[in-house]
């Protein structure tokens, strides 16, 4: 069985079947993140088409890479952030960083990246959600109201609060199951 490095040194020099190795091992993955990011099947298949299109552009610097699947999921999230209006996304970011409490701090700036880009996908996913399931965990992640001061402002059950709580948890579960795969 070939390793990834040798199939990315046959891709530097225009090897088609070792690109094609690639697109079939890396395609699901890609296209699964953007979906579960845009829900839109149409536009991850793009981001897909985009993201494999620029490994085969940049198939020489590719072979260098130390970490193929990290430069991947970079790349993936680009292009989720282009179709992604990212006027509104950074608006949000800068509000997220505001008034959340980062879990994953580390001092090195490669942990801050993977931390920055982690937290941008959660309010990506995050404003994705349905408008109640959205209000609901917004209210209580960052503006850190109990299920029943949630359930008293919305005038809904606290059972309801809960139920919200739990997909939007389940939500986001999945989508980092789907984003681990690039680490």
């Amino acid at each position: 069985m070939e390793s990834e490095r040798e199939i990315l040194e046959r891709l530097a020099r225009g090897d088609r079947t070792a690109f094609d190795a690639v697109y079939l091992h890396y395609a699901p993955k890609i296209e699964e993140m953007a979906f579960w990011m845009l829900k839109n099947r149409a536009e991850a298949e793009d981001v897909m088409q985009s993201v494999l299109l620029k490994v085969w552009e940049r198939r020489v610097e590719i072979a260098q890479m130390e970490r193929f699947s990290r430069y991947l999921f970079v790349m993936t999230k680009n292009a989720i952030f282009d179709i992604y209006n990212h006027s509104l996304i950074h608006e949000k970011y800068k509000l997220s960083r505001l008034t959340s409490v980062h879990y994953f701090r580390d001092d090195s700036l490669d942990k801050q990246v993977e931390t920055d880009d982690l937290t941008l996908l959660i309010s990506i996913a995050v404003d994705k959600m349905p408008d109640q399931r959205k209000r609901i965990f917004q209210m209580s992640r960052y503006e850190g109201l109990s299920n029943r001061e949630i359930a008293e402002k919305l005038q809904i059950s606290v059972k309801t609060v809960e139920n919200h709580m739990t997909a939007a948890l389940n939500q986001l579960r999945r989508l980092l199951a789907v984003i681990s795969i690039f680490f």
